[in-house]
């Protein structure tokens, strides 16, 4: 599989975990430098990524990649979701976190005083009301699947740019915790 992306982004990350967990391949294309980005633009109307070529199809979005991965390749050590509708619910809840953090890390780096500012304030009460209800559903999962290895690649990117203080999440703290040494998660923690 050919994954477009950049190695420190959240949902990239996630997709080159669920790689590793089934055994699929990957080819990383660096989007981070101008011929990467022109390599996106080639495939991806979107310019998002992650995008991947597998199997002569182009997919975009880190959940249908996996979505994909796992329906052809099968779910290998990750464990399937017992309740397919309460898994989509953490995923939508987690990635509206992301998207909150991404948004204001975009902000800031660009040099936007968004600190304080009533956008900011609204972001910020989101994620923290995602964090409390995800650290009540996730709290006791010990369970290696989509939504905890998402959880983690949000969490790592958090601290990884400092957008956000993820050791007030006490909840949450364990199963992060639990989960670290995991050789997918551990290869594929951002780095500079």
């Amino acid at each position: 599989m050919q994954l477009y992306g950049t190695t420190t982004s959240p949902f990239v990350r996630r997709v080159r975990v669920v790689a590793q967990e089934i055994g699929e391949p990957v080819e990383m294309i660096d989007t981070a430098p101008d011929a990467g980005q022109a390599q996106l633009r080639e495939v991806s109307p979107i310019r998002k990524v992650p995008v991947a070529i597998v199997d002569g199809r182009t997919i975009y979005d880190s959940r249908t990649i996996i979505d994909w991965l796992t329906t052809t390749r099968g779910w290998g050590t990750i464990a399937p979701p017992p309740d397919r509708w309460r898994e989509q619910n953490l995923l939508t809840a987690i990635d509206g976190v992301l998207d909150s953090i991404i948004q204001l890390f975009y902000l800031r780096r660009d040099g936007v005083a968004v600190d304080g500012s009533p956008y900011a304030k609204r972001q910020l009460e989101r994620t923290d009301a995602i964090f409390g209800w995800l650290g009540n559903e996730l709290a006791a999962d010990r369970s290696f699947g989509l939504p905890a290895l998402s959880l983690i690649c949000a969490l790592d990117w958090m601290d990884f740019r400092k957008t956000f203080p993820t050791e007030k999440l006490e909840t949450l703290a364990p199963l992060r915790a639990h989960w670290n040494d995991r050789a997918s998660v551990a290869a594929t923690r951002p780095r500079v």
